[in-house]
Parts: C-alpha cells; structure tokens; sequence
C-alpha cells in the first residue's frame, strides 16, 4: 500500500500532466475522473490520447466514451493505462483493437531537498527559447525523428500555448551557436514538468541533456516548484535516475497497428 505522502505527490504527478496537456491541446475532455482526453490535432498517436488514471466504478463505459471521443476526431490516437488498471480494460481495448506497444516509466523528484551537481561540459550556453521556437524544435524533430509536417504541427501548439499564456517555459542548450538539445518545462502550483528532452542525433551521449535539465531543475525551483515530474521511456531511465528522479508507476501505451 503506498503511504500518503507517496499519494500527494501522484496527485501532483496528474496534476502536472494535465496542465502541459491542456496547454497543447486543441481538444480535450474529462470522463469522471478517472480518464482525460487530449487531442493536439498532431499527426501521432502519441499526442492525442486517453489517459486512463484510476479505478472508478464507471471505468468501462468512460473507456468507451473516450475512446469514441477521440475516434471522432479522426485523429490516430492512443490509449494509456495506468499500471494498477492495465487487467481490468485489457480485454475492453483488445475489443476496440487497441494492442499493447510501450511502456513508460513516470518519475518524481523532490526539489526542497535537491541540489545542482556537476558543470555543464565544454563550452555551451543555455537559453530560454520561447522567443525562438524554431531553434528549439530542432534537437527535438532530430532526437524523435519527426517529419517536417509534424514537428510544423507540433511547433504550432507550442506557439498557441504561449499565445494563451500557458506556463511552458522552453529551454535549449547551445554549442558553438547551435542549438543541440532543447526540453519543455511546465509550471503549477508546486510543480514542474519536464517534456520533449531531446537532443540532436550527432551531440548524444556527450552529457548535454543532463546538463539542460540541471538548469530546468534550478529554473523550477527559483520559481518555487516543490517537485518536478516527468514520464520516461526506457532509453531516458538512466539519465532521470542520476538526475535524482525516483519512480512512482508505470503505464502502458495501447495503439492500433
């Protein structure tokens, strides 16, 4: 059973989740609440999706009306289930044709205890972007091998957000005036997420992406974030882990081939 304290901060976690979706989405709807629709009008099923959070006696029928919700939108969608929950609509999204691809690991980091470690390497220089977009898109189009229309439909939610005044603030760490690495961080009451960490495929594995998420990590806690969040791929475990990330669960990726 995990402890309260364990509780609060998975209420931060969807709470941070929900803001940075909100934020990019063109569409998006709340089933009970257990499930939140979201719908970016990107071309991947990645960014538009059901998030399926928590046990409800109505879980089943919110599962059909979200998924028809999206449906609707003739967007390609998927579906993602919290660990605890991924038996109980297994069967329910086997029907809908919906198969098991991925797992993401979703991680929290305490920021009232944490401190900056190591220097960044070389000779690099990190900017807010949010001015520059285009500079930020393109370690993040490289590092997720984005086509040129979708990092453009991408970009365009990025601008909208910041139009609307959402709380995204965009960072990219630069080398000899290049930028080479690029991240979103999210701001809440007491929260921050980290999204799009992505790098440019030639400068990986050279410490850039830790050394931009140490000055989103000091950014968030200047401005009084008590914990920051985030959701990993396998390939990104290691690197959140020596950030100081700790895990709280899983959730599993439903899609249709």
């Amino acid at each position: 059973m995990r402890s309260s304290a364990d509780t609060s901060v998975i209420e931060l976690y969807h709470q941070a989740e929900d803001d940075f979706f909100v934020a990019i989405s063109q569409l998006y709807r709340q089933f009970g609440s257990s499930l939140s629709a979201y719908c970016t009008g990107v071309e991947a099923s990645s960014l538009n999706l059901l998030l399926v959070k928590q046990a409800d006696p109505e879980l089943a029928s919110q599962l059909a009306q979200g998924i028809d919700f999206l449906q609707r939108t003739q967007m390609p969608f998927c579906v993602v289930v919290r660990d605890t929950l991924v038996a109980q609509v297994h069967e329910q999204l086997q029907q809908q044709q919906l198969l098991a691809s991925d797992q993401t690991t979703c991680m929290h980091l305490d920021l009232t205890t944490w401190q900056a470690a190591g220097t960044a390497p070389g000779q690099v220089d990190i900017r807010c972007t949010d001015q520059h977009l285009d500079d930020w898109s393109r370690p993040v189009a490289s590092a997720f091998e984005s086509g040129e229309e979708g990092i453009g439909q991408y970009l365009a939610r990025h601008r909208a957000a910041l139009a609307a005044g959402r709380s995204l603030r965009h960072f990219s760490l630069y080398v000899e005036q290049l930028p080479v690495c690029s991240l979103t961080l999210s701001l809440g009451p007491g929260v921050a997420r980290l999204d799009d960490i992505g790098t440019q495929r030639e400068y990986q594995h050279r410490g850039y992406a830790s050394a931009l998420i140490q000055h989103a990590l000091a950014y968030a806690k200047v401005e009084g974030a008590q914990c920051c969040v985030l959701e990993a791929s396998i390939d990104g475990l290691s690197i959140y882990r020596r950030a100081g990330f700790a895990t709280l669960f899983e959730y599993t990726t439903f899609c249709r081939e």
